[in-house]
């Protein structure tokens, strides 16, 4: 009998028991730690900032043109500085019209007139973009490379404003009407500091011209220090799962290998071991159009705006609209830094959905500590440069010369800090397929060729 009611006392305190915990599990609420959302945002950070098209798509010339007795003299700020501060003030001048369809057959321009270069053809569709145009829209896939700001004699105020590309006869017309503008304009055709520039040919069957200085310039020469960024963001935004992402073993110390099985990231030792060059490649998909003109650019640029990837002052240097291929290019004091290997350059080819491939440098150019500028080069007129390429002309085709600019080339010394590089400026040809070579290049092909 005591038995039986000891069992019964016993299953009793069991569902009694069962019942507790069962309430418990109920009831019960965990303490999770809630994500911290500024974590998560520098997971797919890169650390720079967000720009706007005018910021990264900027004229490699502003050149200011006057004819006089039917010669046309040409001229540019010596200051790229200056000349950058000059192209924002005018991309917020406000358009007081412009034409909705372009105009074709024959148009002339007059003097005097303040015009802008641009390094790629610009769809007129992203004028408003750039320039400071209300209630503009476009539909015709149409492109300008040249802008022409037109004083208008018979007034004070009257700005003619023309878009026009080299390969195409349409162009397109709008007006500003602003004192301010005018003056700014006016006033730089007064200035005796300004860098006379020739107007060369260089198309030779179709008309397609560059200007070049036509004296000795003066250039410091810069040394800078590399600053290494974190891949991990990099590597968040572009595999869709980073939780699968592994590293793979490789024999090269100064290679590095991500992948999730599909994609991969790659990691090169670019000037030193305390920078690093990114690629990343993922197989294509069959299926979809291609973007067209103004979708490549600015897909591009909200990509680099949404992970903050602008950490230099990065500039549009070309598009291939045919391969959705967009190139950024690292200036530094407004010229652009070229170095053999292409360190300096941020490549991206997208495809019908999504981006394909990223090319970029993993590091940040800095001059923080302050270094200086150091000694002034004196640079040759491009004139004479152009005039040493046609002298060389059984060396080199000159129908394959692109163009022609100062930047800076990118000089290691073995013997000074790991993450420390000089910049010195010289004369750089575009040739053959887009590639830029220093003038040096082209001074030692013809060297070798005088002593075989």
């Amino acid at each position: 009998m005591r038995k039986e009611q000891f069992k019964t006392a016993l299953l009793v305190i069991l569902v009694l028991s069962s019942l507790l915990l069962t309430l418990a599990l109920w009831t019960y609420q965990p303490e999770y730690e809630e994500l911290d959302q500024a974590t998560y945002l520098e997971e797919t950070e890169l650390d720079g900032e967000p720009k706007h098209l005018s910021q990264v798509l900027q004229p490699d010339q502003i050149v200011f043109n006057e004819t006089r007795q039917s010669t046309k003299d040409s001229a540019i700020i010596p200051d790229k500085q200056e000349e950058a501060e000059l192209f924002e003030e005018i991309t917020e001048w406000s358009f007081s019209q412009i034409d909705s369809h372009i105009s074709s057959g024959s148009w002339g321009l007059w003097s005097p007139n303040m015009e802008l270069v641009f390094p790629v053809d610009v769809p007129i569709s992203l004028i408003d973009q750039i320039f400071n145009v209300d209630q503009f829209e476009f539909q015709h896939d149409h492109t300008f490379n040249r802008v022409y700001f037109q004083l208008i004699q018979s007034s004070e105020e009257r700005i003619e404003v023309t878009f026009m590309s080299d390969y195409e006869d349409e162009v397109l017309n709008g007006e500003i009407e602003s004192v301010s503008a005018y003056e700014t304009i006016q006033n730089y055709f007064y200035r005796s500091d300004m860098a006379s520039v020739e107007e060369v040919d260089i198309g030779f069957d179709e008309e397609r011209f560059i200007y070049l200085t036509t004296e000795e310039t003066e250039i410091p020469q810069q040394t800078v220090f590399t600053e290494d960024l974190n891949e991990q963001p990099l590597v968040n935004v572009l595999f869709s799962n980073p939780s699968l992402v592994r590293q793979q073993n490789v024999e090269d110390e100064n290679e590095v290998n991500y992948t999730d099985g599909t994609r991969l990231l790659t990691l090169v030792d670019a000037f030193n071991s305390s920078s690093q060059y990114l690629s990343y490649y993922k197989p294509p998909v069959s299926g979809g159009e291609h973007s067209g003109r103004q979708d490549i650019l600015l897909r591009s640029l909200d990509f680099t705006n949404d992970h903050y990837g602008w950490t230099d002052d990065f500039r549009l240097e070309s598009v291939n609209y045919m391969n959705q291929v967009v190139d950024y290019r690292i200036h530094q004091n407004g010229l652009p830094v070229f170095d053999d290997n292409g360190y300096m350059l941020m490549e991206q080819a997208w495809g019908p959905q999504e981006l394909q491939a990223l090319s970029r440098p993993l590091f940040r150019v800095t001059n923080r500590f302050d270094l200086g500028e150091g000694d002034q080069v004196t640079i040759q007129s491009g004139e004479s440069v152009y005039r040493f390429l046609e002298n060389a002309s059984d060396e080199f085709y000159l129908p394959a010369i692109e163009d022609i600019k100062i930047g800076y080339e990118v000089v290691r010394d073995s013997d000074s800090a790991n993450n420390l590089i000089f910049l010195e400026p010289t004369w750089f040809i575009k040739y053959a397929n887009g590639v830029w070579r220093p003038l040096s290049y082209f001074e030692d092909r013809i060297t070798l060729q005088e002593d075989g």
